[in-house]
């Protein structure tokens, strides 16, 4: 399961501010409120709507609501408004260090997400072949279908038939890359689902709100956007779930989950700064997960070590891959699927024990 990052919220700061609101922008302010609530549940474009609908009455000259509408436009994968949003709030507040940091944050994710595929090879149009066969259930609309001899596609939200061909070719590269990779191509047709959770109630949703991507012998994806899903993001969810599907064929479900979910991450895209920079706090102060901790599902965990559990897993695999290369991390899945304790396993393929592993991988 890919976690969508630190969705968390803490909504005190602000409305400790907000009470100095005058009492002419009260409307204002339940706007405000409302869009920290319609945050902490990921409707994150209904948050954006009533962060826009309460500047319009009033409270823009407040920095802090500028910096949590860039929170907001960057969970949707607007980097170019979020980035917008907060040269207004530095204009107000030279040296926030919450706008500040989230502008360095923003700016390294936006240059990972860019650099994972060209949009410029995304241009051709549908094949007369793929829109013919690009089914729209009557009863069900917008539901689209799309099938291939190696995966079923099904977009459950509004989509232009030009996004899904994109994600159509994205899926067969998907394929293409990963199997190679991991040496691994599935037998069957893969099902895969695109959902957009813009507008489903949290307590609706098949994923918890803090995730965006899950395999349970298909693969899930959710998105929310008011339009047409971010390329980039959706393509990072799916090489992320292709990894824990060509997992699950090669360690036959004994795969611990530091490296079924720091594999599926480190092939995904790349470490973002902010993350190396939390597993480097981790390192100064001693706090990371142990071995046995990071083994168990994230789900379990307390949600303030959730985020840490991904990023110290990624670099643990990160370092094995540079290390030693893919064909070891085979070997390894592997070892795994013979029924092999995960030390052992580790031990025969690495020559090395788990506490020999540096846990921050290059640091």
């Amino acid at each position: 399961m890919l976690c969508i990052g630190d969705a968390h919220f803490n909504a005190l700061p602000f409305l400790i501010e907000a009470v100095y609101l005058s009492h002419s922008s009260s409307l204002a302010l339940s706007h405000f409120q409302q869009a920290t609530f319609s945050y902490g549940q990921a409707c994150y474009v209904e948050a954006i709507q009533h962060y826009l609908a309460g500047l319009k009455l009033g409270a823009a000259q407040h920095h802090y609501i500028y910096a949590d509408l860039a929170k907001a436009y960057e969970m949707v994968g607007q980097w170019d408004k979020a980035l917008a949003c907060l040269d207004i709030a530095l204009r107000l507040c030279p040296d926030s260090p919450t706008a500040l940091r989230r502008k360095a944050r923003i700016l390294d994710e936006k240059a990972c997400y860019d650099a994972l595929i060209c949009l410029e090879h995304f241009c051709e149009s549908p094949s007369e072949e793929f829109l013919a066969q690009l089914e729209q259930d009557p009863i069900t609309h917008p539901k689209q279908v799309v099938n291939s001899e190696f995966f079923n596609l099904t977009c459950y939200s509004k989509m232009q038939p030009q996004t899904v061909w994109n994600i159509y070719q994205l899926v067969h590269q998907t394929r293409s890359e990963l199997g190679e990779m991991l040496g691994c191509y599935p037998m069957a047709p893969v099902p895969i689902s695109i959902t957009n959770t813009n507008g489903i109630a949290a307590s609706q949703r098949t994923l918890p709100k803090w995730a965006s991507g899950y395999y349970d012998g298909s693969i899930h994806l959710a998105y929310c956007a008011a339009g047409e899903p971010v390329l980039n993001i959706l393509y990072a969810l799916l090489r992320h779930e292709w990894v824990h599907l060509l997992v699950h064929y090669l360690a036959g479900g004994h795969c611990p989950m530091w490296l079924n979910e720091g594999l599926a991450q480190s092939i995904a895209r790349p470490m973002f700064q902010s993350e190396r920079l939390q597993l480097e706090h981790a390192v100064k102060k001693k706090s990371l997960l142990s071995f046995a901790a990071l083994s168990e599902p994230f789900s379990e965990l307390p949600v303030k070590s959730r985020k840490l559990a991904y990023i110290q897993s990624t670099a643990i695999v990160d370092f094995l891959i540079q290390e030693f290369g893919f064909p070891k991390i085979r070997e390894l899945l592997h070892e795994l699927s013979d029924g092999s304790p995960t030390e052992n396993a580790i031990e025969q393929v690495f020559e090395q024990t788990s506490s020999e592993i540096p846990l921050a991988g290059a640091f």
